[in-house]
């Protein structure tokens, strides 16, 4: 009986001993799940401002999250071919890709108007439409059918109008050019007796140089002057009446970002919007200095487009516009709603920037 009752006390004491400990004892938090992601991208180290803003973001989403997401980036070509990004994220190969919507045409012709179209909107208009407009919740419907989540990640602002090697005087001067030029813009050309080719960018130096194309557009001053157009071509051409806003993109495998816990979700989109900002940035800070390069150290002939043949040009752009929104009931929405913004902001635009860069000339 004594043993029993000491037993009994030793019980109660060890039992209010635990109890005192784990009430003064702080909570022990486990460490959150390291969650390890792989990114392809269209781009390769070499595409400045491009490859750089999504290598940024990659970086820090990191930070962000404090390590607790991980991407791991592989440029064009390492893991996938550059326009293998799209399928690759899809079918969930890897998590994410990046590249511009309008690489992705061939999925549908909707993509178009998320990345550029003929005489639309420019970077600041775009970016209105897809914060404070329908444009990204149409983007990610149309995403949304090929299991992915998308963001915009920049804008070159407008580009130039592209590389010839006689001048353009006339619409008539584009009969038999054989011009690198893709898109929807591609198709306005052909109307104008233009045969359009695309080569990759790595090519149209060697393109030009041996004849293959007489034309060729890239982006602007800063891609241009590292791929060395201006040693094979006379003229430059300005404004890039065929690419005057395009978007770069970047998506999410749908099944991998829903399965993030909604704070990394956060940091995903946050990061995004901040690289979106920093690579129009980006490319109106080096667009000038490298223009003045291409203009006092290489003595380039920048030529602008005569006002005849930008008012020709863009009344086949609408038509060939409303060609190809009539060939998708879910194109047609989208530019439907695009157009409509485009006007609407037009207002503003015509009466601010416009006469301001006016009065700066």
């Amino acid at each position: 009986m004594e043993r029993r009752t000491f037993l009994k006390k030793a019980g109660i004491t060890t039992a209010a001993s635990v109890a005192a400990l784990s009430v003064g004892a702080p909570a022990v938090i486990a460490s959150p799940k390291k969650i390890r992601w792989q990114a392809t991208s269209f781009w390769n180290p070499k595409v400045k401002i491009m490859y750089d803003g999504i290598k940024m973001f990659c970086e820090n989403v990191k930070q962000m999250s404090d390590g607790q997401l991980t991407i791991k980036l592989y440029g064009g070509g390492e893991l996938v071919p550059p326009p293998g990004a799209f399928d690759a994220v899809s079918k969930g190969t890897v998590q994410m890709g990046s590249g511009s919507p309008y690489f992705w045409a061939g999925k549908s012709t909707a993509f178009n108007w998320f990345g550029s179209v003929p005489f639309g909107m420019n970077a600041q208009s775009v970016n209105a439409w897809f914060y404070e407009g329908n444009g990204l919740t149409l983007m990610s419907e149309l995403y949304d059918q090929f299991d992915l989540i998308p963001r915009i990640v920049g804008n070159s602002g407008v580009q130039m109008g592209g590389w010839y090697r006689k001048k353009i005087n006339s619409l008539e001067d584009f009969k038999g050019l054989k011009m690198r030029i893709g898109s929807i813009a591609g198709k306005v050309l052909s109307k104008v007796g233009v045969t359009t080719v695309f080569v990759p960018p790595a090519e149209i130096f060697p393109s030009l140089e041996r004849g293959v194309v007489d034309a060729a557009e890239f982006v602007g001053p800063v891609h241009d002057i590292l791929l060395g157009l201006y040693k094979v071509a006379k003229y430059y051409y300005t404004p890039g009446w065929h690419e005057p806003g395009p978007v770069l993109d970047i998506f999410f495998n749908k099944k991998a970002y829903n399965d993030l816990p909604p704070h990394l979700q956060k940091i995903l989109d946050v990061a995004a919007a901040d690289i979106n900002i920093r690579t129009l940035a980006a490319f109106d800070a080096q667009s000038g200095v490298d223009l003045n390069t291409l203009l006092k150290e290489h003595k380039v002939n920048v030529q602008v487009y005569p006002d005849d043949v930008m008012k020709k040009l863009k009344e086949i752009s609408k038509d060939v516009v409303e060609e190809e929104a009539a060939k998708d009931p879910f194109a047609l929405k989208v530019h439907q709603d695009y157009k409509a913004f485009q006007a609407k902001i037009a207002v503003w635009g015509k009466m601010s920037e416009k006469v301001y860069w006016n009065t700066m000339a």
